[in-house]
């Protein structure tokens, strides 16, 4: 071991050592203390020092690489689903209700989802494809889901800039971050996510092609104003379907999903246009367009509609809404695209409006009544055909919202022809002799009795029922209901459609006046049943929801229901006719309520309830004037008018037919001139004859034994 000095010719000394046996190196930091160390004349050491790295080297690359990368995807696999189960599930749309005709009503947008109309590729201009993938990723037919070079070059920008400036996510990857993430998720700059959608976006490219992959990107990425997809993005944006696109509009849209804020045209349009140049000189780098075609498309004017999300028949949509929801579930009303086709006539809606608008406006100050509803239906299908819920569903001061339609309201003396129509089928006929007269009713044991009064607080002595009924006159409907039973009025009623009135007994004789609370919507289909000879046209009622006694079809509100890709989900067909009276005692209440003559204690002559047409009228007025109505029909609609205050503030010096009668006067003819339907009279059924009874020639149903006095 030992050593010795020698002196060079030249002077130096060096220094010899002794020959040694070749160094082991027993973990990287002896490697590394070498290779700082070494002499550049032990040649020995130099190669042993590169075999060494080239092995340390080649051993990451081939098992401590692949072993972490392996560790890696499987640790952030652990919980992501299955891709076939993620593309699988289908992707939520927006539903959109329309009337009767195609007319658009309102588009149901999903506040967690936003607006979507799923398109295929083919429908997509080309011009948008290639604008996309020159800006969002160029690379696209080519890469595996990812691209690594942009990731490297992500790397180094946010490296440099000290926070991520670039996400370097290719087509496939924002797909990816779209279908697994929610919006926070989406939103957050993670490690976690991005390895996640990463993962995804190979597995993705494995799995589907790439025409595939570029249909799903174009159907879910976010084009902002909550638009979801293209699809929705082109109406949203230039009211067209996305096919009608041009150049211009095609790189306006490629630019959106980078930053939807940043670069909406409608709040930032210098922003969204420089995207847009940008987008079309990137198709000009990438040979898609030529710069000519560029600069032409970059001059062109853009017109934008602002994205609104407009209703037309608020709360008839809302009624549909619900009907929706219950019986497919709240999925059906947000996630699948449905086309839902009702029964509403906007054009007649639009008028009943306007008719009903008018007379408030004559009356507001006058009578103080500031709102009022309209239904109109169509009695041989039970079809709804206008649900004016208020004047303005946006009008806060008459509580606009509320859909009184639907609402449960007193319906004064037009609940008087249940009571009257039980009395026919039991044998009294319109010449049927009541008094008029002051008469009070026990009430029973220790309870005062109940004196009614006329309108009028007159007594008109011996009347027939068709004047008691035409001209609405209290006492005499007490008599009869006296005779008929409350219990069978109001079994009556609910078989032809009123879905109230369960209590008979708290109300008493007062149920004929209208004590009990009914909706516009269940008179109107009620009426319907008049007119349509006694039978009940509807929708079934669901067997769940069926209850022993009462209607067993309801208003029908939906004609059809397709689904995105136009298949039939469901289809209204009006089912056989249900008898709720006989055909007989239903033409005696028409033959009462169309008789002007019969009103004559009440009202005048050729009054507001007459129109161009043969037509059944019965108005009602509560008794603290709260609510006015009036119902009326002919063969071919049934109308229901409700005029009042929705918060129920009594009104002054009013009465169904200066209210709700002179709306009737002038809707009900311009509904039926709007709709094209010719004068019609009523038909007589078999079995009701005219002739001589009870004194009198009348109508009469053959084959009952007249009852020619109530009392």
């Amino acid at each position: 071991m030992s050593s010795w000095n020698s002196q060079s010719p030249n002077g130096d000394f060096f220094v010899r050592r002794r020959s040694r046996r070749p160094r082991t190196w027993r973990s990287p930091n002896d490697l590394f203390s070498s290779i700082r160390s070494f002499r550049l004349s032990d040649a020995g050491t130099v190669t042993r020092v590169l075999l060494s790295a080239v092995f340390l080297v080649a051993f990451t690359l081939a098992v401590i690489l692949p072993l972490a990368a392996y560790a890696t995807i499987a640790y952030f696999s652990r919980d992501i689903p299955p891709v076939i189960q993620v593309m699988s599930q289908p992707v939520p749309q927006t539903t959109r209700i329309y009337d009767r005709n195609g007319v658009l009503l309102y588009e149901l947008i999903d506040p967690n989802q936003g607006r979507r109309i799923v398109v295929n590729l083919n429908q997509i201009p080309r011009y948008l494809i290639e604008g996309t993938i020159a800006v969002e990723d160029p690379t696209f037919e080519s890469n595996p889901g990812v691209d690594p070079l942009s990731i490297f070059r992500a790397l180094a920008q946010n490296a440099t800039h000290h926070e991520i400036v670039s996400g370097a996510s290719t087509l496939t990857q924002q797909l990816a971050r779209n279908v697994l993430f929610n919006f926070q998720e989406r939103e957050s700059q993670t490690l976690d996510r991005k390895i996640k959608e990463a993962i995804f976006a190979v597995e993705l490219t494995q799995t589907y092609s790439k025409s595939q992959i570029l249909t799903m990107y174009f159907n879910e990425v976010d084009y902002g104003n909550f638009s979801n997809g293209v699809g929705a993005a082109a109406e949203s944006y230039f009211g067209k379907p996305v096919s009608q696109l041009d150049l211009a509009q095609c790189a306006m849209l490629a630019g959106l999903p980078q930053a939807p804020s940043d670069y909406d045209p409608i709040h930032n349009l210098p922003a969204a246009k420089a995207r847009q140049a940008y987008v079309l000189d990137r198709m000009v780098y990438h040979g898609y367009i030529t710069q000519a075609q560029a600069d032409q498309a970059k001059r062109e004017p853009l017109h934008f509609q602002t994205p609104t999300f407009p209703i037309k028949a608020p709360h008839f949509v809302n009624y549909v809404t619900q009907l929706i929801q219950q019986r497919y579930g709240r999925d059906a009303l947000y996630d699948r695209g449905w086309r839902i086709q009702t029964t509403l006539d906007y054009g007649l809606q639009e008028i009943a409006t306007q008719k009903a608008q008018e007379r408030i406006n004559q009356i507001r100050q006058e009578m103080n009544a500031h709102n009022a509803c309209v239904v109109t239906m169509q009695p041989a299908t039970g079809e709804i055909l206008t649900m004016v819920g208020s004047l303005d569903y946006w009008d806060q001061s008459i509580d606009g919202q509320v859909n009184v339609c639907t609402s449960l309201r007193q319906p004064g003396s037009s609940a008087k022809p249940f009571n009257y129509v039980t009395a026919y089928e039991k044998g009294y006929v319109p010449d049927s002799i009541v008094y008029d007269v002051k008469t009070a009713f026990d009430r029973g044991p220790g309870l005062s009795p109940y004196v009614p009064n006329n309108f009028d607080f007159q007594f008109h002595g011996p009347v027939m029922l068709r004047e008691a009924l035409g001209s609405s006159l209290n006492i005499p409907a007490v008599k009869l209901l006296q005779r008929v039973g409350v219990h069978a009025m109001d079994d009556t009623a609910h078989a032809m459609g009123i879905t109230s009135m369960t209590d008979p007994d708290r109300y008493g004789l007062t149920l004929t006046l209208g004590a009990a609370d009914v909706t516009p919507l269940d008179m109107a289909f009620a009426y319907s049943a008049f007119a349509n000879d006694g039978y009940m046209v509807g929708e079934p009622v669901p067997l769940q929801d069926r209850v022993l006694g009462m209607r067993r079809y309801e208003p029908v509100a939906i004609l059809k229901i397709t689904d995105s890709s136009g298949n039939v989900v469901y289809q209204y067909h009006a089912p056989p006719p249900i008898q709720v009276v006989s055909p007989q005692a239903s033409y005696l209440i028409t033959s009462s309520l169309t008789d002007d003559h019969a009103r004559h204690f009440t009202f005048a002559p050729g009054g507001a309830l007459n129109i161009d047409r043969p037509a059944a009228v019965k108005t009602g007025t509560t008794q603290f004037e709260q609510d006015a109505w009036t119902i009326g029909y002919t063969p071919d609609l049934a109308i229901a008018i409700w005029v009042g205050n929705t918060d129920g503030t009594p009104m002054k010096a009013t009465e169904g037919v200066l209210s709700a009668g002179a709306i009737w006067h002038t809707y009900a003819p311009a509904a039926h001139q709007y709709l094209h339907l010719p004068v019609r009279d009523f038909k007589v059924p078999p079995g009701v004859v005219h002739g001589n009874v009870c004194g009198k020639v009348d109508w009469y149903i053959q084959g009952i034994t007249p009852i020619c006095t109530v009392g």
